[in-house]
């Protein structure tokens, strides 16, 4: 059977036209994998499970009867169980775990919206130091030369790549990706980092010094080149991360409650209002903003690395948590009317669909419903 690292790259590759007659053959026999297992059940918030699990199997019983068409029956198997990988590849619901290529792509609610919103994609602005602005995703493949002088290469789609420079010619710029964007970017000293949506970087474009300092605003994944002699440094939101090499993640979104580092691997040290914390793989710290205090804890490497692979992760955040995930990628903004208070939501769902096939799995536990309205999300409890 095929991991889901293989499903998706097998499903993009459907999508382009070029899969063969036996990858076609793999994805078809993947339709029929899924399975249906239960954890920790709260009726108090997640809703009587009968119930739930009823309008589950009814959906899934539903869209497997539905045909297109005017197309081969085979054709209409396979776009149908397809179009449920741009949904989820491994949903989880108010506590329950359905592993499926599931959801097909259909109009929201009981009518078809006037707008399709569809998700981010890679773009990204670089700002240099004299405030001048390049629209990276309006760039071709190749270097970047701005006022007849090369600052990097655009090494491909959503990627951008420094280059060794004379000492001279250090400047500092800026790489910020706007509400429904990421990019990747590889600095100087060869560290990878990725911005989620709504994050920005601010770095010199060559390293010299006793250490490699940048500032950071909003997700942003490091994987920090090692240099034992020149330590990295990562400056946002009221705090201060060292490294030597390691992939660490940090959030620290002004409208979250808190700020947060999670250590994939290494080391690091966290400073925090005048204290340092130092974390292990597998531990993150939490600043809350609000109360100004510091937790460390556990967390699953899968929930950080999801944004980077194509899919959001939910792990019992409250509906708020989880809507400004998603206004941040699809560009939309929300609102809520009604009772939000202890609606908690875990669940894994492909970020590359339609908002409306996202906002159809979370309507599914029954605590929550949705209206859209051109680029406004409704969310009533």
């Amino acid at each position: 059977m095929l991991t889901k690292e293989e499903y998706i790259k097998l499903y993009e590759k459907y999508i382009a036209g070029h899969c063969s007659a036996e990858e076609l053959s793999q994805l078809q026999d993947y339709q029929d994998k899924f399975q249906l297992k239960e954890t920790r059940w709260d009726e108090r918030t997640m809703g009587d499970k009968a119930a739930v699990k009823a309008r589950l199997y009814a959906r899934l019983h539903k869209e497997m009867q539905t045909d297109k068409e005017d197309q081969p029956v085979y054709w209409q198997s396979m776009r149908k169980w397809l179009g449920y990988a741009a949904a989820a590849i491994i949903l989880v619901i108010g506590g329950l775990y359905w592993s499926s290529v599931e959801n097909v792509p259909k109009p929201f609610g009981e009518g078809s919206q006037a707008i399709v919103i569809e998700p981010g994609g890679d773009k990204a602005v670089l700002v240099l130091d004299d405030g001048t602005e390049v629209l990276l995703n309006e760039l071709h493949l190749g270097n970047v030369t701005i006022n007849g002088k090369v600052w990097a290469n655009k090494a491909g789609e959503g990627e951008l790549h420094y280059g060794a420079m004379s000492e001279e010619e250090i400047r500092y710029h800026t790489i910020r990706t706007p509400r429904g964007g990421q990019y990747q970017v590889t600095l100087a000293d060869g560290t990878k980092i990725w911005l989620n949506a709504s994050s920005s970087i601010r770095f010199p474009t060559a390293f010299i010094g006793t250490e490699r300092l940048v500032e950071i605003e909003g997700e942003v994944f490091f994987d920090v080149q090692k240099d034992t002699g020149k330590p990295f440094v990562v400056k946002s939101d009221n705090q201060e991360i060292t490294v030597l090499g390691t992939q660490f993640n940090v959030m620290a979104y002004p409208d979250e409650e808190g700020v947060k580092t999670s250590l994939i691997e290494g080391k690091v040290a966290v400073d925090i209002a005048g204290s340092s914390y130092m974390l292990k793989p597998g531990e993150r710290s939490v600043y809350d903003k609000t109360k100004r205090q510091v937790t460390k804890e556990t967390f699953d490497p899968e929930e950080i690395l999801a944004w980077q692979e194509g899919y959001f992760m939910f792990n019992e955040e409250s509906i708020e948590h989880v809507m400004r995930k998603i206004a941040r990628w699809y560009d939309v903004e929300v609102e809520y009317k009604g009772n939000m208070k202890g609606k908690l939501f875990s669940g894994t769902v492909s970020r590359f669909g339609q908002v409306d096939e996202v906002l159809d799995m979370l309507e599914l536990t029954g605590t929550v419903t949705f209206k859209i309205e051109g680029r406004r999300i409704l969310v009533m409890g």
